[in-house]
């Protein structure tokens, strides 16, 4: 199959407009700052008339599309990336540090982090449904991955310690590694260095003890991870965020997302977190009507919702300090 021939930016508007998508004077101007891929293709989907769509043989698009109804989509997709990203990197920061420091604590020679001996048993591997098959592998791989970071990497920091010490301590290597690297290790971690992990950031973030956010264990730690790195990658690689669904069989959106990185933020973060996903989705809802209904599909409203009702008890917590 040939690729799709280029199309001149007048051509391109040719296009949309006989396919059903009434374009305005600055379409223009967007398709040349923004690209028709990176707008048209990827937030098409909820204005696409599937019927007419089969029918035709290509994309067809519902009576009334406006080509400002994608730009708007795609508009409010990236601004809930900037925002959100911001608040993923600030729990990649928590989680890393608290993962580097409770192993530091437990193994106290820098290099305890290249011993299989360190991490855990084949047995407690398993006892989280991870297959005790994939152990050997799975630890190898992060060795191999931490001996690698320690001996090649040209980060300034990890070349001072490795010409000036000789070693290079685990609270520094994380700093040059990604989360999904931390994610890997936590899984990797002997039972009670996880359970001081969770210790760690509910005590870092002032949740110890928090009734509202309840018990933060190992299980939860471990989901929650794996979810955060996905939509902290999602927002990095500046794919589609509103509509994204991670973790096993998928079932993690957006909204469930926001819950979870509140373990990892301290409550003046996460308040600033929920203000800004508020201001933003009833923003554009008030100036779309047909983002506002794709947005409804999706389980906005009621994470709205839940942010008033989270917001309203944090205002009252804060109030009575």
């Amino acid at each position: 199959m040939c690729c799709k021939p280029f199309l001149s930016i007048d051509k391109q508007i040719r296009l949309l407009e006989d396919r059903g998508v009434k374009t305005v004077s600055d379409t223009a101007g967007i398709l040349m700052r923004e690209g028709y891929y990176s707008v048209v293709n990827g937030y098409k989907n909820p204005f696409l008339d599937s019927e007419k769509t089969v029918a035709a043989g290509d994309d067809r698009y519902m009576a009334g599309t406006e080509f400002n109804d994608l730009y708007d989509l795609f508009s409010f997709d990236r601004a809930l990336r900037l925002i959100t990203f911001r608040y993923l990197i600030m729990a990649e920061a928590v989680a890393k540090t608290a993962i580097a420091h409770c192993f530091a604590r437990a193994h106290t020679d820098p290099d305890d982090y290249l011993l299989q001996a360190s991490y855990c048993t084949r047995e407690e591997f398993g006892e989280y449904g991870k297959s005790e098959e994939d152990y050997t592998g799975e630890v190898n791989k992060l060795i191999g991955i931490l001996s690698w970071r320690r001996e090649k990497s040209a980060t300034e920091f990890i070349e001072h310690y490795r010409s000036d010490y000789g070693k290079v301590p685990i609270w520094v290597l994380c700093n040059d590694l990604t989360f999904g690297n931390m994610e890997h290790f936590f899984n990797l971690m002997k039972p009670k260095e996880k359970s001081d992990v969770c210790k760690m950031i509910a005590t870092g973030t002032g949740r110890l003890g928090d009734k509202l956010v309840g018990y933060f264990d190992v299980p939860t730690a471990r989901i929650s991870l794996e979810v955060l790195v996905k939509f902290r990658n999602i927002c990095a690689h500046d794919e589609r965020l509103y509509c994204a669904h991670v973790g096993d069989r998928k079932n993690v959106n957006y909204a469930k997302m926001v819950w979870m990185l509140e373990r990892y933020l301290t409550n003046s973060d996460f308040f600033s977190f929920l203000d800004q996903i508020n201001d933003l989705i009833g923003s554009y809802n008030s100036r779309n009507g047909s983002l506002g209904h794709i947005l409804s599909s999706l389980g906005f409203p009621e994470l709205i919702r839940k942010i008033e009702s989270r917001i309203e008890l944090l205002e009252k917590s804060s109030s009575k300090e």
